[in-house]
Formats: C-alpha cells, structure tokens, sequence
C-alpha cells in the first residue's frame, strides 16, 4: 500500500502511556543533590505531569505539579497515586504555570518545564537512538509535535548519529497553541550528552524509559 516498510515506535507501553518519561526522568537525574532534595515542581495537564510523578517516586525525589482544572480527574487521580503533591489552579495551563513559578510557597523547587528545558529534550533523543539502533537503514523518521520537545529531541540525536536521515513533523491542523514566533533554545548540552553516548553500552543510565518496539 505504501511501498515502503512501516515501523512504529510504542511509546503507550511506557508505565504512565507516553513518552513525556524520558525527558521527565532525564531532567531529575540531571540535577544536583541539594535539588533533589528540596524538590521539583512543574505545571501540567496530564502526561507530563504523570511522568514526573512516577520517577520522582522511583528516584526519590518530592514532585509537585499545579495542574489547572480542566485536567482529566483521572490523571490526577494518578499522579496523587505516585505520591505527588497536586495543586489545582487556574482555567488553564497557563495560569498553572504562572501559580507554580510565582507563589511563594513554591519557591525553592526546581521548575522543569514538559518541552522548553535541555534536559527534557535530551531525554527524548534517547527515542531517535533507539530507532536507529533498531532500524539501521531507516531512511525517515516522522513524529508528532505538540509543544515540540519530542520533534526536537529526536532530529537531534537521529541527525547527530547519522545526518543522512530525513525527519518530518505531524502537527494537527488546529493545534490548541500556537507561538506567536519560533523561540531560539540552547542545546548545548544536550548534543555534549549525545556526543557522549556514541560508543557507549547498548543500555547507558541517560537511557530514559522503557526500549519500546
């Protein structure tokens, strides 16, 4: 039908159902002692947030999420599950975010935002390495884009270990948000983690989440 071989990555068999683990445990494991300890904090409608909640629980780090709400009750119901400190404010996501960033009672924790931070994109590149480890003539990769951490993180590290590869993004014809203008993000030290990775054990620790096929 397609004239070509089809393979798609399973991201729903990830413990919480998406791929938001990997950037979300990548950006714990990458903070200091003294940060895990006091804490993280992030705003989110669901994914993100269930992320955070599962592996700050695995690694031992407190996570509090301000989800507003419009979030499903399930996934809050879920992230409590996992020992999160939930907080409902706001309409919206974004009145989420301004209550996590702002309150001062929340001062103190470390903020890790679901797509606009290094580490969270880094952890979603472990997903291009995976691909191409198991499709070694992959010819192109097409991914979803949502707030863009996925998209990001994947060209990064597919196009890292081997340029040739075309990557191709699917955005819904009516996306919720929209960026008034692209926003310029360092990646500095997400292509030193990639560049690091080459050569490294098939299983290294930044390898966030679970291998899926």
């Amino acid at each position: 039908m397609t004239g070509c071989s089809i393979h798609l990555k399973k991201e729903q068999s990830q413990v919480t159902g998406s791929f938001k683990e990997r950037g979300a445990r990548n950006a714990i494991m990458s903070l200091s002692e003294e940060q895990r300890r006091r804490g993280v904090i992030a705003a989110s409608a669901g994914n993100h947030a269930l992320a955070l909640a599962w592996h700050g629980s695995q690694l031992g780090v407190p996570v509090t999420v301000v989800m507003p709400t419009v979030a499903p009750m399930t996934k809050v119901q879920n992230c409590r599950l996992f020992g999160a400190n939930i907080i409902i404010h706001g309409d919206h996501i974004g009145e989420a975010k301004d209550y996590a960033l702002q309150d001062p009672a929340l001062q103190g924790l470390t903020y890790i935002n679901g797509y606009d931070d290094v580490e969270v994109i880094a952890g979603t590149g472990t997903l291009g390495i995976e691909m191409l480890e198991q499709v070694p003539d992959c010819e192109v990769l097409v991914v979803p884009i949502g707030g863009g951490a996925l998209i990001a993180g994947i060209a990064l590290a597919a196009k890292t270990l081997n340029p040739a590869v075309q990557v191709g993004g699917c955005l819904a014809s009516e996306p919720s948000t929209r960026a008034s203008a692209p926003t310029p993000t360092p990646t500095t030290g997400a292509r030193r983690w990639l560049a690091s990775s080459r050569g490294a054990a098939p299983r290294t620790p930044r390898r966030c989440g679970r291998d899926t096929r």
